[in-house]
């Protein structure tokens, strides 16, 4: 394992937006979770990317650029900012049979860490994820949707739908609609994918998706 592909932080200071009371914080530049695979569960736990104030209580996602690593799910994740430098990623892509990914808000990095948990492919379930919002339409004419994310319990698979007004609900997620919807756009998806790092949502499953309709 190179030195650059090895877990890395630095400490920093950060004041809470709120209350202005002085933290110091690791900031993780790379997360190789093959080296510390503890460090997984930090994340899918909230207790990384994370601000937590002891002072006033205050709980908030704190997003940086870093690099996650998984060897073993073959899986490299970059969560930009805007300051981001896309060329900087060149390095990464050396890494041959790895699937490269970037994200830029910490739901959608732990909806992919989750996705290569189950085993399945980011892209299809993206594109899974257009075709539930025809079950949502009733829901969506009287409220708004947020967002809809996979997640899982044991062996339970399922989506997170956000609603402005009504909040959280679950749908299952339909195992054999990701499996007949992965071979019916298999060619599509092949031609809308790279080996260089994509960002694989909605929006790009969108342009897949209603190109064929």
């Amino acid at each position: 394992m190179s030195s650059d592909t090895m877990t890395q932080y630095s400490i920093e200071e950060l004041k809470c937006p709120k209350c202005g009371h002085a933290h110091h914080l690791k900031k993780y530049s790379v997360i190789n979770v093959t080296e510390k695979p503890a460090m997984k569960e930090d994340i899918l736990k909230n207790r990384i990317f994370n601000f937590d104030c002891e002072n006033c209580d205050l709980v908030a996602p704190l997003t940086y650029e870093s690099m996650y690593l998984d060897s073993k799910k073959k899986l490299a994740i970059c969560l930009s900012t805007e300051e981001t430098d896309m060329e900087q990623l060149e390095k990464w892509k050396s890494r041959k049979g790895m699937t490269l990914r970037v994200v830029d808000n910490i739901n959608d990095l732990k909806e992919k860490i989750m996705i290569a948990e189950n085993l399945l492919d980011d892209r299809v379930v993206e594109l899974v994820k257009i075709a539930y919002l025809r079950r949502l339409e009733k829901e969506m004419k009287e409220d708004t949707l947020m967002n809809i994310l996979f997640d899982y319990n044991g062996n339970q698979m399922y989506f997170l739908v956000f609603f402005e007004k009504k909040g959280i609900g679950r749908m299952p997620f339909d195992l054999e609609l990701y499996r007949s919807t992965a071979s019916r756009y298999e060619r599509q998806i092949k031609a809308h994918s790279t080996d260089d790092f994509m960002k694989v949502d909605m929006k790009w499953a969108g342009d897949i998706f209603f190109m064929r309709s």
